[in-house]
């Protein structure tokens, strides 16, 4: 089994391969891509948007290719879709698979499918298109390219060339027997096999197209305001011309453009499958340019265009070179023109390289499977419905602030499809279609009624025929909390805000808790349901879901180094390091309380306040985090648990709200090389034993109880009622996960009480805050 996880990568893409910290088993042919072939083959457009005019199976000859029917007919053969499916990757066909990590073969998975990573609204969304995030926009761009970067590894290539060809010699079998049966009822032939290359050649052309117009269109995107300040900058004191060194400010544009220039260059040679090799498939009449453009091997093709595209931009640069005859340019028109001849020169070489792009640009094709149905469904008359079922499972709102919680929802829902060709024509079809649980007599909170429902009366059910059955939706009032308040809203100013809007809880209905994950070891901590962002409802739990790739419990490890446990999309390696450092200082503070009180639990307690600045220090998670807890003595001493290992018994209404405070999403996977070295080395060593003191020492109790006052005060009730367990807690015990749930489950009760008494905020987070605690 090949693996890529010991990978360096390039200069663009080793921050992904670094980051491959969860390896999973990837079948490099994707199984579904099977069953959207055979749409195909009995007539549907190819992935490219093409109806080619070709023999295609008839209706009569889907029996000789079902999964019960021996092969050959009349035979004890064993059907020829087991044998197809088993090339794809089995236990009895295993030599193909390859190991990679999580983060790029989901986004293999998604690409496959001609999804692009993000819509253009979750790009706004996210900030992505603002200068302080530049650094994630570009991670976004290269992650695309490191997973072409792995389809086009030496091994995998060859893995994916023998997967196609032992299936297209099943097929050139399957021939054998259906042009015999054709000839004798005197009918054209037709080639199983043949369709397979064409349909595989345009699914590869689909599949690269999407992917390299998405990094181009956004790197353009990035670049021009760059281009605009470079060329209007004035360096202070007086500009030397272009002779003149570049002062930080230049530096760092040139930088971020040098960057974007590599990106692009990157794309233009990776993100493409060539094709040498593949049984029935014949190559287009060669390009202009360098013959080692088309290579099949990277390397050599890396290493042709580095080489035509410094020839090109000097070409460029001397064409421009006459537009400043007589003048002299100041340092930035210089700069400027140096950059535009760069583009000049990289725009003529990605047609030597790629070709005309395609025009129109191909649909993602579960859009347009998703916009044929509608069709046809309307041809006959049917008033379908489509989309997703949503149960309503918190009963404690007025009807005024459950309409408004509705509007928010559906506004966010319905906010994407911008960049996803075509989605205009389902976008008003695809329908949030809710369901009131206390109308339906389910208990408050109660998810497994829920799904019990689902499952009853919703799946096979003629009037529900269309919705999708691979998940349903749920508003907890965790989900009503995330679109009505800030309880869920980023804590640190480096936490990106876009990942932390509303969400609502998604529900696997066929997951049995009694059974477990599938794949415990690829999804750590799975449990049957996952948050995810309002905003991704259509664009990805859908689109993926309708395109047969992934399920909840493929995105679940996504959503578990999430701080809040919500699933956001494809993510990056500094996003996820981010929220890491996040999660670590926060789980940091709870145990520099604990520790302090275990050393600390003899002395006196004092009626004089410290100053304000101390207590703030101590007191806040925000300034914790910007000290990196330096007098933390014991926090490495204990790890922190495992996101996984608390989600999995955690009860879904309280998933997000106890995970924040409790654990560390740094699942177990997480290696070394994803740490900081800083903030590991700030840590001193572990705390030095002491002799026990009585549990209910003065001190202890009165600095819990301020803690306790801050969170309140600061709008975080349920990590305050946490503090409660930290009270009880007998000398040398350990905190108990499942007392800490109970105590959020309790308060989120109080919470909801309070609001359907008509009652504000509580009275600690209504007052001025004046801590009196003399923390040290």
């Amino acid at each position: 089994m090949y693996s890529h996880l010991e990978a360096e990568g390039t200069s663009v893409t080793i921050a992904h391969c670094k980051a491959q910290n969860l390896p999973v088993v990837d079948r490099i042919l994707e199984p579904q891509t099977i069953a959207h072939f055979l749409e195909f083959a009995f007539g549907k457009p190819l992935p490219n948007g093409n109806q080619p005019n070709i023999e295609r199976l008839s209706t009569e000859e889907a029996t000789f290719i079902q999964h019960d029917q021996n092969f050959p007919p009349d035979s004890n053969g064993e059907p020829i879709m087991t044998s197809v499916m088993a090339r794809i990757g089995s236990e009895r066909d295993s030599t193909r698979l390859c190991m990679v990590g999580k983060n790029i073969q989901s986004l293999k998975s998604r690409l496959w499918e001609g999804i692009i990573p993000l819509s253009d609204q979750v790009w706004q969304e996210k900030g992505l298109d603002q200068p302080e995030h530049f650094d994630f926009a570009c991670q976004h761009l290269s992650a695309v390219i490191a997973v072409f970067q792995y389809l086009n590894e030496p091994t995998v290539r060859l893995y994916l060339r023998d997967t196609f060809n032992y299936i297209y010699d099943h097929w050139t079998e399957l021939d054998a027997v259906l042009n015999k049966r054709r000839a004798e009822q005197d009918k054209k032939p037709v080639s199983v096999a043949g369709l397979w290359t064409r349909y595989m050649t345009a699914h590869f052309e689909m599949m690269a197209e999407r992917a390299h117009r998405w990094v181009t269109v956004h790197v353009n995107t990035l670049r021009t305001p760059l281009l605009r300040a470079l060329l209007g900058y004035r360096p202070p004191g007086g500009d030397g011309g272009p002779l003149a060194q570049p002062d930080a400010v230049q530096w760092k544009i040139t930088d971020s453009l040098h960057m974007l220039t590599e990106i692009a260059a990157n794309a233009d040679f990776t993100i493409m499958i060539p094709m040498n090799g593949y049984k029935g498939y014949w190559a287009d009449a060669p390009r202009p340019g360098p013959a080692a453009l088309h290579a099949a091997n990277l390397l050599t093709r890396s290493k042709a265009y580095h080489e035509r595209l410094r020839l090109l931009t000097r070409e460029a640069i001397s064409l421009n070179a006459p537009a400043w005859i007589g003048s002299t340019p100041t340092s930035g028109e210089s700069y400027h023109g140096t950059s535009w001849s760069q583009i000049q020169g990289q725009n003529k070489l990605r047609k030597e390289v790629r070709g005309a792009p395609l025009e129109p640009i191909p649909r993602e094709p579960w859009i347009a499977a998703c916009a044929s149905n509608m069709e046809s469904g309307k041809k006959e008359g049917k008033d379908e419905k489509y989309g997703l079922v949503v149960y309503r499972l918190t009963y404690g709102q007025t009807e005024s602030e459950w309409t408004e919680f509705v509007r928010k929802v559906e506004a966010h829902v319905s906010d994407w499809g911008k960049g996803q060709t075509g989605s205009i024509a389902i976008k008003e079809h695809l329908k949030l279609h809710w369901l009131d649980g206390k109308e339906l007599g389910i208990p408050e909170g109660d998810v497994d009624a829920s799904k019990q429902h689902f499952k009853n009366t919703i799946e096979g059910s003629d009037d529900w025929s269309k919705l999708e059955d691979g998940a349903f939706l749920v508003v907890d009032s965790a989900s009503f909390a995330s679109y009505t308040t800030n309880s869920y809203s980023p804590a640190a100013s480096r936490l990106i805000a876009g990942d932390f809007t509303g969400f609502l809880l998604a529900v696997d209905p066929d997951f049995d808790p009694k059974e477990g994950s599938s794949r415990p070891d690829e999804s750590p901590g799975y449990s049957g349901q996952m948050r995810i962002l309002g905003s991704l409802v259509w664009s990805d739990l859908y689109s993926l879901l309708t395109a047969q790739t992934s399920d909840l419990e493929d995105h679940w490890p996504l959503a578990s180094e999430h701080p809040n446990m919500v699933y956001v999309g494809p993510t990056i390696p500094w996003q996820r390091f981010i929220w890491r450092k996040h999660s670590e200082m926060r789980w940091n503070l709870l145990r520099a309380v604990i520790d302090h009180v275990k050393l600390n639990q003899g002395i006196p307690v004092t009626t004089q306040p410290p100053p304000a600045q101390a207590i703030s220090a101590m007191t806040s998670p925000t300034a914790a985090t910007s000290t990196a807890v330096s007098s933390v003595s014991s926090a490495r001493d204990v790890p922190p648990p495992q996101a996984q290992t608390t989600s999995t018994t955690m009860p879904p209404t309280v998933a997000v709200s106890t995970a924040a405070p409790v654990t560390s999403p740094v699942p177990s996977y997480t290696t070394a090389a994803e740490q900081d070295p800083v903030s590991n080395a700030s840590v001193p060593s572990s705390t030095p034993p002491i002799e026990e003191a009585p549990v209910n020492d003065p001190l202890r109790t009165f600095m819990l109880a301020e803690f306790q006052r801050y969170l309140r005060h600061r709008g975080h009730p349920r990590r305050a009622a946490m503090v409660d367990e930290l009270l009880r807690l007998q000398p040398g015990e350990e905190p108990d996960a499942g007392r800490l749930r109970q105590l959020v489950d309790d308060e989120n009760q109080r919470q909801e009480q309070r609001r359907r008494d008509g009652l504000g905020e509580d009275e600690e987070a209504s007052g001025e805050y004046r801590p009196d605690c003399p923390l040290q």
